[in-house]
């Protein structure tokens, strides 16, 4: 049986087991599979499929002479739930050639195809060595301005495109010199038509033998090869980007077989995806097979896109933090927000979580996460937290009031202040038996005489303002202490940062009777 993924590869120059096990999976034939060869899957928006075969009423009449079978064209067909293809339907006359198409990739926004082929340029065969060129698509399919990439050469081949889900790398096969093996799996960036440098993935994916048809999921890279300790001739293996798994985790039966397996695929929000193979029982020499993940894959990692905010203003609260426990009520870690409120945690995908949020002068808040099992998911999580009235400072009830500011050496309030100056207002209001007293303190930098002076100015101007609002001068007084009351050992001579001297220099309104 000669398989037709070899077409693809044919003129490409001639272990130690996994320690992690791979999800379990349920593989089934697929109607649409010919009596010839029918492979290399691949996605074209949210519910069609693209693929090679070489049945029969294609766009060609010649038959290659490697199996006397017509040439590949490409077709296109529907997803069903099922996993199943249906109306099934040649992707594009304009888009077929006369020569073999096969081993594709589209852009995002499905503009420009990738495709491999040693045919182009001119219509005729310039070079031994395959090629990775690219296309515009237009509406009605036409293949117009066809480039070869920057990343070919005369002098060996590259093949099997696949291009990331943001359309900014470009994931392909070659045999170059330098290489690990026969062929090895290499990335270049993309930047508005331009092309990187190839960087060969390295020894934590290639080998010495042949690696073929990678395929991105998040950070997973799912690839075949026929490296030794598989089922048969090509498997299929995954493993990370980063490098971090030393050695590919071989997907396993039923995913693999004695024969070649390639080309795998998968719609991470489903969990079904396509692979081709050229095993015992098919009804070509290569057929197209669906399967559906059953189990969580071992790999499978998300992110906790998470922020925390004031419930009633809506305002992102820096210096919050944020907690995240596992389902035993184990806590896995701790971190601080950024300035915009936000934090980042990794989970693992298929478990539950429980995140708490809290900062000083607040009440806690905590949010339940259930994951899924898509992999590289982003969960989204806002924690509201409800802003307490009252707070516990070194013994002294007072209200929870950020400190009032003043322009600098006076005791004019800053317009900034306008707002927590309302608040004390309105909880003067609600709490109408309550009297207050509000000091005013700097820290020890300045005279003596001068900063008790200073502060006490700010204290009267502060309750002037009060009341000017409303406030019953009854029930509010105010008082400078200067740096009399300091909180720290920061005192006359004593050499501190401007952090821990800026913990003296304080406003606050103590509970005298609520």
């Amino acid at each position: 049986m000669k398989s037709f993924f070899a077409i693809i590869i044919l003129l490409l120059s001639i272990s130690v087991f996994p320690q992690l096990t791979a999800a379990e999976y349920k593989v089934k034939s697929l109607e649409a599979n010919s009596e010839n060869g029918d492979f290399g899957t691949t996605f074209y928006g949210k519910d069609k499929i693209v693929f090679s075969s070489s049945r029969k009423n294609g766009i060609s009449n010649k038959r290659w002479e490697g199996n006397d079978q017509p040439f590949l064209d490409l077709y296109i067909g529907n997803v069903e739930s099922d996993g199943e293809i249906t109306r099934v339907r040649p992707f594009s006359s304009a888009v077929n050639s006369k020569y073999h198409d096969a081993m594709v990739a589209f852009t995002p926004d499905l503009k420009e195809i990738y495709f491999t082929s040693n045919n182009y340029m001119g219509g005729k065969v310039r070079s031994s060595n395959l090629k990775i060129f690219r296309a515009s698509l237009t509406s009605s399919g036409v293949r117009n301005n066809i480039m070869t990439l920057p990343i070919n050469n005369d002098k060996f081949s590259t093949g099997h495109p696949f291009i990331s889900k943001d359309g900014k790398k470009l994931y392909y096969i070659s045999d170059m010199p330098g290489g690990m093996g026969g062929t090895d799996i290499y990335e270049v960036t993309i930047n508005k038509g331009h092309y990187g440098a190839p960087k060969n993935l390295g020894p934590t994916v290639n080998s010495k033998y042949k690696e073929y048809t990678p395929y991105v999921d998040g950070d997973i890279l799912y690839f075949s090869s026929n490296r030794p300790g598989g089922e048969g001739g090509f498997d299929i293996y995954m493993t990370k980007l980063d490098g971090s798994i030393e050695e590919p985790i071989n997907l396993g039966k039923p995913m693999n077989s004695k024969g070649d397996d390639i080309s795998f695929i998968i719609d991470k929000t489903t969990q079904r995806g396509y692979f081709s193979s050229n095993r015992r029982g098919g009804k070509g020499d290569d057929d197209i097979y669906s399967f559906k993940e059953l189990t969580v894959n071992p790999i499978c990692d998300q992110v906790v896109q998470g922020v925390i905010i004031d419930e009633v203003s809506g305002r992102p609260l820096s210096n919050a933090f944020a907690t995240i426990y596992n389902s035993k009520g184990e806590k896995l870690r701790r971190i601080e927000t950024l300035k915009n409120g936000e934090f980042y945690f990794k989970v693992e995908c298929d478990a539950t979580y429980k995140i708490e949020g809290d900062k000083f002068g607040y009440f806690q808040s905590d949010s339940t996460l259930v994951t899924n099992r898509q992999n590289a998911f982003e969960n989204k999580v806002t924690l509201k937290l409800d802003e307490k009235e009252f707070v516990e400072v070194n013994g002294k009830e007072i209200l929870n009031v950020r400190s009032i500011e003043f322009e600098l050496n006076e005791a004019n309030i800053l317009e900034s202040s306008y707002d927590e100056l309302s608040k004390v207002a309105r909880l003067m209001e609600k709490f109408p038996e309550m009297i207050v007293q509000f000091g005013s303190h700097t820290d020890s930098r300045g005279g003596d005489g001068y900063n008790m002076w200073l502060s006490q100015k700010r204290a009267s101007s502060t309750v002037r303002y009060l009341i000017g609002i409303g406030v019953d001068s009854k029930r509010i007084t105010g008082k400078g202490f200067g740096e009399t009351k300091l909180v720290n050992k920061c005192s006359n001579g004593v050499k501190c940062t401007e952090v821990e001297h800026r913990q003296n220099k304080r406003t606050e309104f103590v509970v005298i009777k609520k």
